[in-house]
């Protein structure tokens, strides 16, 4: 290498170190009872909702990155114990899933399921209404705790390492 292009070598690595994303940090929810890596703190907010099996409360924390085109965010909220007690975990998890897709009137275009420490789930991939955004997302069922965790990006985007560091990296650390 000339000594001419290590000055410009060192340019360019300083400009793409600048170039680069909120760093990811490991969040730990003990309320939440789970852990995850985002890139970034997450905004927490709380909404309540009213169901046919009683009051539930949904807590939610999330993190924008790229300007906001990219949506990282997990959901928990607990079941009455009426309602788990009366349905069976198959049947909830399908109604999370169709709960998911008619919120934001998408298409759902594919399914599997996926199991959490024993817990069951289930990995949705969702086309908005649009079309222009691709929703990944995880639901699980532990006890009588519903966790969703949900990666948002532009449909057109070909890299998913960061999503699926994001999916792969909750855990679940008890209530």
């Amino acid at each position: 290498m000339t000594r001419r292009a290590l000055p410009l070598l060192l340019g360019i690595l300083l400009a793409l170190a600048g170039c680069e994303s909120s760093p990811w940090k490991d969040f730990h929810s003990k309320e939440g009872g789970f852990s995850v890596s985002m890139p970034g703190t997450p905004v927490e907010k709380r909404q309540a909702f009213h169901t046919q099996a009683g009051p539930v409360e949904a807590h939610f924390f999330t993190v924008e990155a790229d300007r906001g085109s990219l949506v990282y965010m997990v959901v928990y909220g607990d079941y009455p114990e009426a309602l788990m007690a009366a349905n069976d975990r198959e049947m909830l998890l399908d109604a999370a899933r169709d709960g998911a897709v008619g919120n934001i009137q998408g298409t759902l275009v594919s399914e599997r399921t996926v199991s959490l420490g024993g817990h069951p789930g289930r990995e949705l991939q969702v086309l908005s209404a649009d079309g222009k955004l691709a929703l990944r997302m995880r639901i699980y069922l532990a006890n009588n705790r519903q966790y969703q965790v949900v990666a948002v990006t532009p449909k057109e985007t070909r890299s998913t390492e960061d999503r699926d560091r994001f999916l792969d990296s909750f855990r679940l650390t008890g209530n």
